[in-house]
């Protein structure tokens, strides 16, 4: 039986409406602008998750190079989470998705490659390899000759020595 809203109200009466009103008056801050009926309140929008993983990776492979974050060697996935307000599943999904890497090896690219600057750049006649490898973001001589190696398939004072002899025969010319 459907009843008339003037019926309802006769049959709570005064204090039972006051009762409504008041508790109406708490709810309203919580759901304020929704209405319950509304079908986008159960839709998940998070920002966490951008319209395309490629974008998150892009902009923070910007970041890399001109924050040069890849320098400091505690660099870990979660710090970049917190730059990029994305989460660590999503932003290691998206790496490995774009480079078919993980997220250590992608940032070891960006170490590898200061490294060659670096000692392009290098006038000296000695290599010091300590003061290389802390410049790059590695945490020890041994993983920045390993992690070297593997990426350029020789060492890092093979490498140099290289540069050295190319440099010698451009200036005999």
């Amino acid at each position: 039986m459907v009843q008339d809203a003037d019926q309802i109200r006769n049959n709570i009466g005064k204090k039972g409406m006051a009762l409504i009103k008041k508790i109406f008056k708490k709810m309203i801050p919580f759901v304020k602008g929704w209405t319950l009926t509304d079908p986008k309140i159960f839709i998940k929008k998070d920002a966490a998750y951008p319209e395309s993983p490629d974008d998150i990776v892009l902009s923070l492979n910007k970041m890399m190079v001109k924050e040069a974050y890849y320098k400091d060697s505690g660099l870990t996935i979660n710090t970049l989470c917190r730059k990029t307000n994305t989460n660590r599943s999503y932003l290691s999904r998206s790496i490995h998705r774009l480079y078919g890497t993980n997220f250590c090896d992608w940032v070891n690219v960006f170490r590898v490659n200061e490294a060659k600057k670096l000692i392009e750049k290098t006038e000296r006649n000695f290599l010091d390899l300590e003061d290389l490898a802390i410049q790059c973001g590695f945490n020890s001589v041994r993983s920045f000759s390993r992690v070297f190696k593997a990426r350029e398939s020789c060492t890092p004072k093979q490498y140099y020595r290289k540069r050295m002899k190319k440099k010698n025969q451009m200036k005999n010319l």
